[in-house]
């Protein structure tokens, strides 16, 4: 039983060494709400993350984007938020525009600028901007 666990070990830590995975974590303070986010790695060209708003109102938000400008120092992206706010029914659908600006020479780290229509209904549409830090593990 425990050669078993030992070769499960060492087969596990073997292809972990060998899988390059990506993973992103950043947090975003955009308009009345904070945002805790992990995602894929922002310099593909198509990427996602999983966002939680906190405070009062816990809510969740899908987002995925498409980087049309990428270079070492920046990235301008637009895509598309899938969300559900904690004090409301229903889903809201966001269309971000946003810049991932990496200033260090290690390109792990950048400041986040985006801003994004909210659609949730055709009386309670709305307008979210801010700022944020993110991070991607390589």
């Amino acid at each position: 039983m425990k050669k078993a666990i030992l070769f499960s070990l060492l087969l596990f830590i073997g292809a972990a060494y060998h899988v390059e995975a990506q993973v992103s974590a950043g947090v975003y303070r955009l308009s009345s709400a904070t945002f805790v986010a992990i995602g894929t790695d922002p310099d593909n060209k198509i990427f996602g993350e999983a966002r939680v708003s906190t405070g009062s109102n816990v809510g969740i938000e899908g987002t995925f984007g498409y980087n049309f400008i990428q270079k070492d120092e920046v990235n301008f992206y637009s895509g598309f938020h899938l969300g559900q706010e904690g004090n409301r029914d229903g889903f809201y659908l966001g269309i971000p525009l946003g810049v991932l600006v990496k200033p260090f020479a290690a390109k792990n780290f950048g400041f986040l600028m985006e801003a994004s229509p909210i659609f949730r209904d055709e009386r309670s549409n709305y307008f979210r901007a801010g700022l944020g830090l993110k991070y991607t593990f390589r």
